[in-house]
């Protein structure tokens, strides 16, 4: 059986890496105006993505956008916006300190070919989105080469975490009782052969023989079940996973720093567990040749059949699941997820929209028994589990399966006390 470790942004944010969408937006403005400061005089400012008519140098403009908007209001001048989605997004991120650029990309693609008004074409959003994603691809790259994580205040124990012991009572019920039924005929085999054979009587391992001991009545299926799900199951069991994947959305590779188990943390655990990564968004290394994936991935959404009947490439132009088949990436995870029963831990992934048609495949295949949410702690008394979990439900179809599957509060966890 296996793990799935699913990274999101919170991750980094939990090792004090400043990558989200809201923290990219404040460095742009930051540096937009550090340039408008530089300007002579009265002249206009202008780039790519705005123009301001007149710009000099003695204002009072901060270091945001709120504070330039404050300056150009008191100064008379005016501010005009040649990127639209950038206007959108950044009014957003300053109403609410959070925003999805990806999210906000989708709504106006979807309104490009809704609404009569064809004053914001779908060639001027595809290039306006490029601007953006090329910008975040810098800022992020200078944080990855910049960042050290080797110190960080959760990392024990986000490691403990990751290399935990199954909890089965985190499982379905249908992956328990097979669970079971699976260890109730591996043992009466290994104790048939065992009473005719020394060898294989003098190799049973302690747990073995504990579980052993503890059958032999008329209900040993019972006796089985209801210690898998104990917290005494591994004085019995195998309970830990043989293979896990860290399954990266973010850009950086925050999750190198936890490749393998720590002996002094792990001395009960007396087998190798195999590690490996996906990072299924890409990276800012080129020389991983995984090419950054900034886009939109939610083809469950009612409007996605009508923009692939529009027979128009140029909206597709940054969807995900188009850009995956660039790479390896999604075929070896469904090699993964195809292979055996996996556990998925949620470290930092708000599981929103933008990533639906990936996190519908991995929720509701066959394979997977348990999605456990780590989630984040606002405040003493509020944190952000109902909202996660509201996010969880929009990835699924089958409701019933939802609630079988995704552990409830009461056994989840914060995914970092200190962060």
């Amino acid at each position: 059986m296996n793990r799935i470790i699913l990274i999101g942004n919170g991750f980094d944010l939990a090792h004090k890496l400043p990558t989200s969408f809201a923290e990219f937006l404040d460095h742009y403005w930051f540096r937009i105006i550090e340039e408008i400061l530089d300007t002579d005089g009265n002249d206009p400012f202008e780039n790519s993505d705005l123009k301001i008519s007149r710009s000099p140098s003695h204002w009072d403009l901060g270091k945001n956008y709120y504070d330039l908007k404050e300056g150009i209001k008191r100064s008379g001048a005016t501010l005009a916006f040649k990127n639209k989605l950038l206007k959108r997004i950044s009014e957003y991120s300053y109403q609410n300190r959070w925003v999805d650029i990806e999210n906000e990309y989708y709504y106006l693609l979807k309104e490009s070919f809704q609404k009569e008004d064809k004053d914001y074409s779908i060639d001027s959003l595809n290039q306006d989105f490029h601007r953006i994603r090329e910008s975040l691809i810098d800022y992020i790259t200078d944080i990855e080469y910049n960042s050290d994580l080797s110190n960080a205040t959760c990392r024990n124990q986000i490691f403990y975490n990751i290399y935990s012991r199954f909890e089965f009572k985190d499982f379905t019920e249908k992956a328990i009782n097979e669970r079971a039924q699976m260890e109730l005929d591996s043992i009466k085999e290994i104790s048939k052969r065992a009473q005719t054979d020394k060898v294989v009587n003098d190799d049973l391992t302690n747990v073995q023989r504990n579980l052993m001991n503890r059958l032999g009545t008329e209900d040993d299926y019972s006796v089985i079940r209801k210690l898998l799900i104990s917290g005494s199951a591994p004085n019995y069991f195998d309970v830990y996973p043989d293979n896990i994947l860290f399954l990266n959305f973010n850009y950086t590779k925050s999750e190198k720093h936890y490749y393998n188990p720590n002996a002094s943390h792990f001395i009960d655990m007396d087998k190798k567990v195999r590690t490996d990564s996906i990072h299924i968004h890409g990276s800012v290394y080129t020389h991983d040749r995984n090419p950054v994936i900034f886009g939109f991935g939610d083809e469950i959404d009612e409007n996605y059949k009508a923009i692939e009947n529009l027979n128009d490439n140029r909206y597709l132009e940054h969807i995900k699941s188009i850009k995956y088949l660039e790479t390896d990436n999604y075929k070896r995870l469904l090699e993964f997820i195809n292979g055996d029963q996996y556990q998925i831990f949620i470290f930092g992934h708000s599981c929103g929209n933008s990533d639906r048609t990936l996190l519908n495949t991995l929720f509701e295949h066959e394979n997977c028994v348990s999605i456990k949410p780590f989630y984040y702690k606002k405040s003493d008394l509020k944190d952000n589990f109902s909202e996660l979990i509201m996010n969880i439900t929009r990835n699924f179809n089958d409701k019933a399966l939802l609630r079988d599957k995704v552990v409830n509060k009461l056994y989840c966890e914060e995914l970092c006390k200190n962060a």
